[in-house]
């Protein structure tokens, strides 16, 4: 008896060669949900592997085997050899004979990321409730996908250029702009934190520094409580919110935060290293804005939702990312989760009587002593 052996998803498989006809064949097919289910057993396996440091870059949040990227990228999980909308090729009933763009299992990125990412037990849930559970995700969450979101950014599947997205021949239209999945992440892995990457450049982006909790495994990587941030405000590690910036340039940079140049910021500063602006909770004590010992103390006023997010400068591991001082800096994840949240703008604390304050935000400015 003959055996022919195959690989699906990087497991081997072997069987007689007669088994592989008629109704042998398509038990083959309806094996599939248990082979992904073995995928994904791999995949969270290699989450708990120590964080790795990339020759010649600074230590980011890099596994030795994270998905998407080296031995956990598979391209048949994606892509499909001959035209289909569910990798049948032209052998099986596909709804789309003609095949999508680049060979992909799915009409745009954005469908075919969230094939996975939405409500999938056992991989990490960005879209609404999440089926796993977690307490928090440090990304936060998108609405459902097309759907206008106040609460944060609207996913959708893109199509039209990265800029004309938002600037418009009429300007920027509230509620029309849309990010896809891999505007801000690189589907085939690129040793970057979370595989993120800066929409405008992909290639350029440099390290960035989010780092995660070693003895985090599985889906507990993805806890906000277990995510901390750094940068040493060099290319060799930028903060992490240096690709929010890509986009959202005009939130930061004195010429957009303080225009009269008086030093009283018209918005709130952020610091953004490639322009040079470090924002230290203590830079306000001098002028009774901030309250750095406040801030260090963690409780009383502001105290009542979490720790604010703080970028730590500088910053080349968890351990340092995580501790607490009055220099700590602020920046765009302080105050917004990055895909949304169940606040408006994506906050990271609920409103109070209709403001962003005095939650979070006393947690640095302790106005509700006064």
């Amino acid at each position: 008896m003959s055996l022919r052996c195959w690989t699906v998803f990087g497991i081997a498989f072997c069987a007689s060669a007669g088994l592989l006809d008629g109704s042998a064949a398509r038990a083959q097919d309806d094996s599939l949900p248990a082979m992904r289910a073995r995928l994904r057993q791999m995949i969270h396996a290699s989450h708990g592997a120590p964080e790795g440091e990339p020759a010649g870059e600074a230590v980011s949040d890099v596994a030795t085997a994270t998905y998407h990227s080296g031995t956990m990228l598979h391209c048949e999980n994606c892509h499909v050899m001959h035209a289909s909308d569910s990798g049948q090729g032209y052998n099986g009933p596909a709804k789309n004979p003609g095949g999508y763009p680049h060979l992909l299992r799915a009409s745009n990125p954005t469908e075919l990321c969230l094939s996975c990412h939405d409500g999938h037990a056992d991989v990490p849930d960005v879209v609404g409730a999440d089926t796993n559970g977690l307490a928090e995700r440090a990304g936060g969450m998108f609405a459902s996908p097309g759907a206008a979101n106040p609460n944060g950014h609207k996913l959708g599947p893109g199509g039209t250029d990265l800029c004309l997205r938002c600037h418009t021949a009429r300007g920027t239209r509230p509620g029309e702009a849309e990010v896809t999945c891999t505007d801000c992440h690189d589907a085939h892995g690129n040793g970057r934190a979370r595989n993120l990457q800066w929409a405008s450049d992909p290639p350029s982006t440099p390290p960035l520094g989010l780092f995660v909790n070693p003895t985090a495994t599985d889906l507990a990587r993805y806890e906000r409580s277990n995510v901390a941030y750094g940068t040493d405000g060099t290319d060799n590690l930028r903060e992490v919110t240096n690709i929010c910036i890509d986009c959202h340039h005009v939130f930061s940079g004195s010429w957009y935060t303080d225009p009269d140049g008086d030093g009283i910021p018209n918005k709130h500063p952020v610091t953004e290293t490639e322009r040079g602006a470090t924002i230290r909770v203590s830079d306000g004590d001098s002028r009774h804005t901030t309250d750095s010992g406040h801030w260090v103390d963690g409780s009383g006023a502001g105290f009542g939702v979490p720790r604010a997010r703080f970028l730590v400068d500088p910053a080349t591991t968890y351990s340092e990312a995580t501790a607490v001082a009055a220099d700590n800096t602020v920046f765009c994840l302080t105050c917004h989760k990055a895909h949304g949240s169940e606040n408006p703008d994506g906050l990271a604390w609920p409103q109070q009587n209709g403001s962003v304050g005095p939650n979070g935000c006393d947690q640095c400015h302790n106005k509700g002593a006064s």
